[in-house]
């Protein structure tokens, strides 16, 4: 299966969050689920359920408060975040309004959430156009839910009809990439990605697995700022396991370098018996090549948005072995996860040309966690739905794994996931390779969950945009 997690810096849309008790799943959502019917075979999956998580969808009778968005009667208008139309990047973070669209048409087959229809606003963002897309969004949307700008600190232009803060909107993304977004309020994170946490559990793990060759350790990151960040975090996350000498980085251009000979050079003249990457698929499979003609035998980390087939796009022998982390099941187990099955088959019955890929994992996520915080909110206010109500409700979720399609998370925390899995890269397929299900260090659904495995981040990274005016 190809998929093709949205490149450029979108590295950094990590899933980060706070490993949960799993008798607690899903938390409030359980208590305010709903037995809505299914709907027609053409809808995918339309069922009373998302894996394990009662559906949040269903008839009723609920409305938007006036003057929060457009009021159309048993409508609510959400806001969806991509990058598609770049020319830079055709289809950048296409996998965002694949996956929002197709829970959109499950959820709507439903009734919607408690009567209200979804109806989706493109907010495409083209990569150079953030503030554009945040005119649109600042009159004709209620919330953006399950998307993401690549370039997402121009949310805050500052001006009056295009500043995310001055329009009072709210947002539940699939993720946040710039700190600016990451550290701001009015919005939550169904996968926190706080930018002064790392967590350290599979950095363990790896240290664990391949004892001498993780001992000298060299990170190799594209020249962006936002990779930069990610650099920061993972040093900070290697010093606090310890006992990896983590040698000088190495950066690269991320456009432009058709050469990557010298790059290969300069690992192997670091003496590093392992590597760290930030950066796009494509990239690492440049890398990976021309490090594999030179005859370098060290181990490669990667971040979970490597989980791509492009990676193999310069040959499987070249990037065998590499290991990516992941925080959800991989693809490859989807018969044995139902929700990252449901995923799958709603995305096909929606578009049978839909890419499936993580960051749809963490859209369709952020569509649970906010339509489930929606349905709570009308439950308690008399059927009305505000912006503050479905804010502050969403934050109250613990143990969120919508459903089983991640490891759980607590979207009103500030602490970067403890549980995670890596996969390995064999023979042109990805395989598990850490923990084994059912063994040893299978502490809760596949996951390895190492108690206090976060390090803080001590570099100056900057700060989140923040409204003190706001309650949320």
């Amino acid at each position: 299966m190809k998929r093709s997690l949205a490149v450029l810096v979108c590295a950094v849309a990590l899933v980060a969050s706070a490993c949960g008790a799993k008798g607690d799943d899903n938390g409030a959502a359980q208590a305010s689920s709903t037995t809505a019917a299914g709907g027609s075979g053409s809808s995918g999956t339309s069922s009373a359920k998302f894996g394990d998580l009662d559906s949040p969808c269903g008839k009723g009778d609920a409305k938007v408060k006036a003057g929060e968005g457009p009021s159309t009667p048993g409508q609510i208008a959400v806001g969806i975040a991509n990058d598609r139309s770049s020319t830079i990047r055709p289809g950048l973070n296409k996998e965002l309004w694949d996956a929002s669209n197709a829970f959109i048409k499950w959820c709507n087959d439903q009734g919607g959430i408690s009567g209200l229809k979804i109806q989706p606003v493109d907010l495409d963002g083209q990569l150079l156009q953030v503030q554009a897309a945040m005119t649109k969004a600042c009159t004709s949307v209620f919330a953006m839910v399950g998307g993401a700008f690549v370039q997402d600190d121009q949310e805050f232009s500052g001006q009056d009809g295009s500043d995310f803060h001055k329009c009072d909107l709210i947002d539940i993304p699939a993720f946040a990439v710039s700190v600016k977004k990451s550290e701001s309020n009015g919005q939550v994170q169904p996968i926190p990605n706080p930018a002064y946490k790392k967590s350290t559990g599979w950095i363990q793990d790896f240290k664990k697995l391949y004892p001498e060759e993780s001992k000298k350790n060299v990170v190799v990151y594209g020249e962006l700022p936002s990779l930069k960040v990610v650099k920061e975090q993972y040093d900070a996350g290697v010093q606090a396991v310890g006992g990896i000498e983590q040698l000088p980085a190495i950066s690269y251009p991320v456009a432009g370098l058709t050469d990557w000979g010298p790059t290969a050079d300069r690992v192997i003249s670091s003496g590093a018996t392992s590597l760290y990457y930030v950066g796009e698929p494509s990239n690492l499979a440049n890398l990976m090549a021309a490090l594999s003609q030179k005859n370098w035998k060290g181990k490669v980390l990667n971040e979970t948005n490597i989980y791509d087939d492009q990676v193999f796009a310069k040959g499987n022998d070249a990037v065998e072995g590499i290991l990516v982390r992941l925080p959800y099941p991989p693809f490859e187990e989807a018969s044995d996860n139902p929700a990252v099955q449901q995923y799958l088959d709603n995305l096909k019955a929606y578009d049978s040309s839909a890419k499936a890929a993580g960051l749809g994992i963490q859209s369709t996520s952020a569509w649970l966690l906010f339509a489930s915080a929606v349905k709570k909110c009308a439950a308690e206010n008399g059927g009305t739905v505000d912006r503050t109500c479905v804010l502050k409700t969403a934050k109250t979720f613990t143990g969120w794994t919508a459903g089983g399609l991640h490891a759980p998370n607590d979207p009103g925390g500030k602490e970067p996931t403890q549980c995670s899995l890596l996969i390995e890269a064999k023979g042109g397929e990805w395989v598990r390779k850490y923990p084994k299900v059912g063994g040893t260090d299978d502490d809760q659904d596949g996951y390895h969950c190492p108690e206090d495995s976060s390090a803080d981040v001590t570099a100056d990274l900057g700060q989140g945009a923040v409204d003190p005016s706001r309650p949320v």
